[in-house]
This record gives C-alpha cells, structure tokens and sequence, in this order.
C-alpha cells in the first residue's frame, strides 16, 4: 500500500486539465490500444510541449475514475509544474 507523504497533494483541477482529461477519457473509451503512447497526439492537439503532455498524460493515468468525473487530482510534487 502506497503511503501519502506531504509531498504530495490533492488540488482542484484546472480547466485546461479538464479538457485534456476528457479529451484522452473518449480516447480510451473508443481506441482499445495502449494509452501510454498519446503524449505527442495531446502535445500536438493542445499546443504544449511534449514534457508537458507526458505530465499531463501521468496526471490522468494516476487520477483515471471510469465516470470521468474530476474534480479534485493527486499530484505527486515530482508532476508540478
């Protein structure tokens, strides 16, 4: 079992991170394939560097929910940007 330290924290999302969120939630619903590999598709879609895709593609494994709601996301520090 995985121990919470306080280096680590919930926070709300953001917009941004909502969109993306949702965006790689229809993604997964409908292309069977390994998700690991979408970091350049969401970098090329959303207009951010490919670093910064990779974060947000963690983010969403890390905090995947089936219902696709988000409202709050577990951010390890090593993700903060």
């Amino acid at each position: 079992m995985h121990q919470r330290t306080e280096n680590e924290s919930y926070r709300p999302i953001t917009s941004f991170e909502r969109r993306v969120f949702i965006y790689l939630q229809m993604l997964s619903k409908f292309r069977k394939a390994d998700m690991y590999g979408m970091a350049p598709a969401v970098a090329n879609l959303f207009m951010v560097t490919q670093e910064k895709a990779e974060n947000l593609l963690v983010q969403w494994l890390i905090n995947f929910r089936e219902d696709g709601e988000y409202a709050l996301v577990y951010v390890p520090k090593s993700l903060e940007v």
